[in-house]
């Protein structure tokens, strides 16, 4: 027992030691990056089309201009609105560069009101666990699904 707790204090204190090939710490370049980094925390979003990555398609567009939102909390929970149902769950997002990265959502908790038909509406309760990227270009927020399968695009919210 005393080997082993010896054993993983020198490596914690190794690694701790390490450094990247230009001499930098890894933490600190860590930390350079996630400083970098736009955060999504505390940030809320309008839906403004989706796009599948089919050649040829028009871009979709929802109904309600301001029918379906995310925000995302600083908890770490997420508020939607999907027409009208309201929702909530969990989120993660950990940054690759400094505009974007990968994405986890839910699994959201919705109200199960009938709302009116709404392509997009109904795509995106279906989708937005499936969201796994973001990217932040020209302060709209880029979600997408797995396999370039679309692109949701949302308007920032100004409070």
């Amino acid at each position: 027992m005393r080997s082993t707790l010896c054993i993983l204090s020198l490596s914690l204190a190794l690694g701790a030691c390490s450094s990247t090939p230009d001499g930098a710490s890894a933490t600190a370049t860590a930390n350079a990056t996630a400083a970098a980094t736009p955060a999504l925390e505390g940030s809320s979003w309008r839906l403004a089309s989706f796009q599948t990555n089919d050649d040829g398609s028009q871009a979709l567009r929802p109904g309600t201009p301001d029918g379906f939102t995310l925000s995302f909390g600083k908890d770490g929970r997420m508020a939607v609105k999907l027409d009208c149902n309201r929702g909530n769950g969990p989120w993660q997002a950990l940054a690759t560069d400094a505009t974007g990265g990968t994405l986890r959502l839910g699994p959201v908790a919705t109200t199960r009101a009938m709302c009116s038909p709404d392509a997009v509406g109904t795509r995106l309760a279906q989708d937005l666990p499936a969201l796994r990227t973001w990217r932040l270009q020209d302060n709209r927020l880029h979600t997408g699904l797995p396999a370039d399968a679309g692109t949701y695009v949302w308007e920032r919210i100004t409070p």
